[in-house]
């Protein structure tokens, strides 16, 4: 406790005790006071008796306020009050994609139930329920079981309920349903005479800069996003670098829904060596738009677009994962005719735009020569079991990295292709 003496106009004296107290409703500091008149010992033990009182009526009254907000609280007022406070630290399309499970939560709980009612079985029975009606995948559950671990997790932290009743639930994938992923992921995985088909055929498309992106991803193991968004004064033709800082997003494929984001993660900005390749495609996609602006300005279209980025569709604008998963969904289309007369062997991989980056940090990481730290530094991982995961292997310099990246490209020979 603090006591204070305070002086009054007409000259006398009045005194006040302070103390500090938490609120249980917000867990903040608060302070109460109470004022007394005689600063004798028995006057100021008097004030301290009714300072005490004061805060345990204030505490028990906010206890009170809380205990019927626990009462009272349902599954919409968390649902909703989670939501608005996470929403405020993430992005805007990691916010869209949740509001879409969140949506689908309200067809699994009701929403006027009470969360201090929510028990580990009924969640359970809810989530068993959702997914034999809709014959969910068991990805689309895990992200589902995901938001519920946040929305009860929230809970406690603010003393709604002591403990959260997804903590014990661990969702099990059929045996069927591990297979189909186990190949669903080695489908996205290539290996080398893969690689240098697949290499072979963007060369070939209507579109070089489809070929160039794809040899800046393998080059770097940049994300899509970060390569749709970037643009030349990000790179250092005579350091032979690139510095990554920002990432191109889109909504859907209206070209005014495009916006420049944040990289996933603060790891995420970095500056990263380049080998030769990749300069002289940086280099081809330049001169390329520098052609195109003209052209554009010289017989301007509404079917034109003008964007600064480097790696852009036919009509200008920014060449996006979905733009790029099309044309390798062709090329897949016609591999897989079309890949053992060409090239003597049955096409069974289904390439998407982050296969680049799973096989440029596969290729760093089959080199025992380049350290795990390099790999991280070089792709933007915080953590290392992130890389790792992203290890499929292909049976604090970056220079040696450059240089293993290089020395697969010319392996199978997509550095030296002419486009």
């Amino acid at each position: 406790m603090h006591f204070q003496k305070r002086v009054l106009a007409d000259g006398t004296s009045t005194y006040r005790v302070f103390e500090n107290y938490i609120d249980p409703l917000t867990g903040k500091r608060k302070r109460a006071s109470v004022s007394f008149k005689s600063n004798s010992q028995r006057g100021k033990a008097q004030a301290a008796r009714e300072l005490d009182e004061k805060i345990e009526e204030l505490t028990s009254q906010r206890a009170q306020a809380l205990d019927e907000r626990v009462q009272k609280w349902t599954f919409k007022d968390l649902r909703e009050d989670w939501f608005d406070l996470w929403k405020q630290s993430v992005k805007p399309m990691t916010i869209k994609r949740e509001a879409l499970v969140i949506r689908r939560l309200n067809q699994i709980i009701a929403d006027d139930i009470l969360v201090k009612n929510i028990t580990p079985m009924l969640v359970n029975k809810c989530l068993q329920d959702y997914r034999e009606k809709y014959s969910a995948s068991f990805a689309t559950m895990q992200h589902i079981k995901s938001t519920f671990n946040k929305l009860f997790d929230h809970a406690v932290l603010y003393n709604i309920i002591p403990a959260s009743p997804t903590a014990v639930l661990h969702l099990k994938a059929t045996t069927t349903e591990k297979i189909e992923r186990k190949d669903r992921l080695e489908s996205k995985f290539l290996d080398s005479r893969e690689v240098k088909v697949l290499f072979t055929e963007l060369a070939q498309r209507r579109n070089p800069a489809y070929y160039d992106l794809a040899l800046f991803m393998i080059a770097t193991g940049c994300r899509i996003g970060e390569a749709s968004g970037l643009t030349s004064d990000k790179i250092d033709f005579a350091k032979k670098t690139v510095t990554i800082s920002s990432s191109m997003q889109s909504h859907d494929l209206r070209v005014d829904e495009y916006y420049e984001d944040t990289v996933k993660t603060v790891a995420g900005e970095r500056v990263e060596q380049l080998p030769d390749f990749a300069i002289a495609a940086l280099k081809r996609a330049i001169h390329r738009n520098a052609v195109f602006d003209r052209r554009m300005k010289e017989l301007p279209s509404d079917a034109f677009h003008e964007f600064q980025v480097i790696f852009r569709t036919e009509y200008g604008s920014p060449i996006t994962s979905h733009s790029f998963r099309e044309v390798l969904g062709r090329i897949k289309a016609d591999l897989e005719k079309n890949c053992e007369k060409r090239y003597g062997f049955k096409w069974t991989k289904n390439p998407v735009p982050h296969s680049f980056r799973h096989i440029h940090i596969s290729v760093l990481r089959d080199d025992s020569s380049v350290t795990l730290k390099e790999v991280q530094e070089r792709v933007g991982h915080v953590e290392e079991r992130t890389t790792d995961g992203y290890t499929h292997r292909l049976s604090h310099s970056q220079e040696k990295s450059v240089e293993v990246i290089d020395t697969f490209a010319r392996k199978v020979g997509i550095s030296l292709q002419p486009v």
